[in-house]
């Protein structure tokens, strides 16, 4: 076997590195950042959402980082984002795709993910970490009562850039330590809502399809908690601004005995008992009908199902 002369391809590997680490550095160094927060504004805006960033400079190789970023829609939603990254993939370019990876730290979490921003059917996949629901204050304006626990879940999604196309996909979502109030629950036929104390659901499980423009929930669930709680035939169909999307199903409740001997939950049970008799099955458990949007859902009593 012949020798390796490394006295003559010692100098030849090093310049090739020395060449390969100067290029990077200049690509990082040179890197338009501001072109970037420019596009990601554009992006954004496409879907009504206007962006801004406290400061904005590289991240990675092919990437931008933006700190106190704020997320706007317009119409009172307004999402504050400690730390957005941001960057272009490089294995997607060598098959011609346009990629990227992003993490953005909010609500004491991180959603990480990545999106195709070129071709007709765009694939995004997410996945969710530690999102502390208590500090998401859309969600409580939403309910109408506090909402507390922490997020972990995974989404894989395709959509279309068509506008025949509708949007199909997954979603998993499970919620450790769910809780629902205190705080007025608004119900119909009652002007001043309903008094509902913390009522812990333990954890809240969400599966959902989308196919055709509709989201299914195959399973919506909580167990564990001061309360169990299912769903039945809940969908809703989608729309362009998703808060707008019109919800339809029913929702079952069945409160554990043990909630209702803490102090002061005596009374409330009669309440609850009064106005909800039209709606309590055998068992103890009370039916809903769910109705409205996705931002703004409406549960009444409804007859429980045979």
């Amino acid at each position: 076997m012949k020798k390796i002369a490394w006295n003559v391809w010692r100098p030849r590997l090093g310049y090739g590195a020395f060449t390969l680490v100067a290029f990077l550095l200049a690509l990082r160094w040179t890197f338009p950042a501001d072109a970037v927060k420019q596009r990601l504004v554009v992006e954004a805006a496409a879907q009504g959402w206007q962006v801004d960033a406290a400061a904005v400079g590289p991240s990675g190789l092919l990437g931008v980082r933006a700190d106190a970023v704020t997320a706007d829609d317009g119409a009172g939603t307004r999402i504050p984002i400690d730390r957005l990254e941001a960057g272009l993939r490089v294995a997607p370019l060598l098959v011609g795709r346009r990629s990227v990876a992003f993490a953005a730290h909010l609500y004491d979490g991180v959603v990480r993910g990545t999106a195709d921003v070129a071709g007709t059917d765009r694939r995004i996949s997410l996945q969710v970490d530690g999102v502390d629901l208590a500090r998401v204050l859309p969600l409580r304006r939403a309910a109408g009562v506090d909402v507390g626990g922490k997020v972990a879940g995974t989404a894989a999604l395709t959509e279309p850039t068509s506008h025949t196309g509708r949007p199909a996909g997954r979603i998993d979502v499970a919620v450790k330590g769910a809780a629902v109030g205190p705080g007025q629950l608004p119900l119909p036929g009652m002007t001043t809502g309903f008094a509902l104390p913390r009522l812990g659901l333990g954890e809240v499980v969400a599966a959902v399809k989308l196919d055709q423009g509709k989201a299914t929930f195959d399973k919506l669930e909580a167990k564990g908690g001061d309360a169990e709680l299912s769903t039945q035939d809940l969908y809703a169909v989608l729309q362009p601004r998703l808060e707008f999307s019109p919800l339809s199903g029913r929702a079952r409740l069945k409160v554990q005995d043990a909630f209702w001997a803490k102090t002061g939950n005596p009374a409330l049970k009669g309440l609850a008992e009064a106005a909800l008799a039209t709606s309590k099955a055998r068992d103890g458990a009370w039916s809903f009908q769910v109705l409205g949007s996705l931002g703004k859902p409406i549960v009444r009593p409804a007859p429980p199902t045979p």
